[in-house]
């Protein structure tokens, strides 16, 4: 087997490898979802951040597999993550919103239809149903009737009480936001 075939194969079982590890992520996923009764845009927005880590390692892997100079390479990728470092740094609020949804993904126990108080001290407290949980927000409806979008990373720092369960499911779901 000549050196292009044997590049050839070991691209075809890094793909095959990739897509294999992005189904059983799925899977894992999907129970962890059904289980904890969470909303299926919830599970998208942590599946797609799965699946871009996954293509990142993909690439990664291309470039050592086809030996691409990692000089010239080296040039680009430090460009690129210099560039990328200061708009996360410009706009760190986005980066820890996004590290909080896959905190409340995974760790606490509200979900969407659940009534909750969100202890800000006084008059800052938030009460209300969960409407929808975002990459980036919290939507809450209260009782009055207003839609309140509050931070993921904000709600990470503040304690929240679930007061109760909403059983009967008849909230208004923000379709618009799900998709965002």
């Amino acid at each position: 087997m000549d050196q292009l075939e044997g590049k050839l194969l070991f691209t075809v079982c890094t793909i095959v490898l990739a897509f294999l590890v992005q189904a059983i992520t799925k899977k894992y996923l999907t129970k962890i979802t059904e289980r904890k009764g969470f909303s299926f845009h919830r599970k998208m927005y942590i599946s797609n951040f799965f699946g871009v880590i996954y293509t990142i390692l993909v690439f990664i892997g291309m470039i050592f597999i086809w030996d691409v100079s990692l000089q010239g390479f080296s040039v680009f990728v430090t460009s690129f993550f210099t560039l990328t470092a200061v708009a996360f740094v410009a706009q760190w609020s986005m980066l820890s919103n996004i590290t909080g949804s896959l905190i409340l993904f995974f760790a606490y126990p509200f979900k969407i239809g659940d009534k909750i108080r969100i202890q800000d001290g006084g008059e800052n407290s938030v009460e209300g149903i969960i409407t929808n949980i975002t990459l980036f927000n919290i939507r809450i409806l209260t009782d009055d009737g207003t839609d309140i979008s509050y931070p993921n990373n904000l709600a990470l720092q503040k304690p929240i009480k679930k007061l109760n369960e909403n059983k009967n499911n008849s909230l208004p779901i923000d379709d618009e936001d799900t998709l965002s």
